[in-house]
């Protein structure tokens, strides 16, 4: 048998979501331009290395940062604030399906942790070998796209193996 959702649960859940994006337009967007420009781009110009000066950091554009040689225009790595456009589109979906569950704050949480280490890979760059900027690439491209859209549903899937046990009820003894 099918279970219908209740109007109220539906309107609950279109609110919450209507919340999260109000929100992260709102208050989230500005927050996360400062991260980049006054946090993200500055840890990465402190590196001072002898490789660190062949290099210029930019993080003008917003919400992002910029590497690129100082003696040229070709970019040479750039970061996106952490928590974009999968994080909304991971965080509906987890809160369409789990409005009182905190599956999206673990999301934002899982990507600001990958994005430290993204800037961690790109301050080795940028300081000391070429391998950070290819460990950078690896993580953004293949860790950070990939699992930030797994994720959400293997927090669905987690989920609903706790829900089927929670409905099985133990035998009388």
């Amino acid at each position: 048998m099918v279970r219908r959702p209740n109007v109220r649960a539906v309107v609950v859940r279109v609110l919450i979501i209507g919340l999260f994006i109000g929100s992260y337009v709102t208050v989230w967007r500005p927050v996360w331009d400062w991260a980049s420009a006054h946090v993200m781009a500055p840890l990465l110009a402190k590196v001072d290395t002898p490789r660190a000066r062949q290099y210029v950091v930019s993080g003008e554009q917003a919400r992002a940062i910029e590497i690129r040689p100082v003696a040229g225009t070709e970019l040479v790595a750039g970061m996106a604030a952490p928590t974009g456009l999968l994080f909304v589109i991971g965080s509906v979906f987890l809160l369409a399906l789990y409005p009182t569950r905190l599956y999206w704050v673990y999301l934002g949480l899982y990507q600001w942790l990958l994005g430290g280490l993204m800037l961690g890979a790109l301050a080795v760059g940028v300081g000391w070998a070429d391998w950070g900027f290819v460990l950078f690439d690896l993580l953004e491209t293949d860790i950070y796209r990939g699992t930030s859209l797994g994720l959400p549903l293997l927090f669905a899937w987690l989920a609903s193996l706790s829900d089927d046990t929670e409905t099985e009820s133990p035998p009388n003894s």
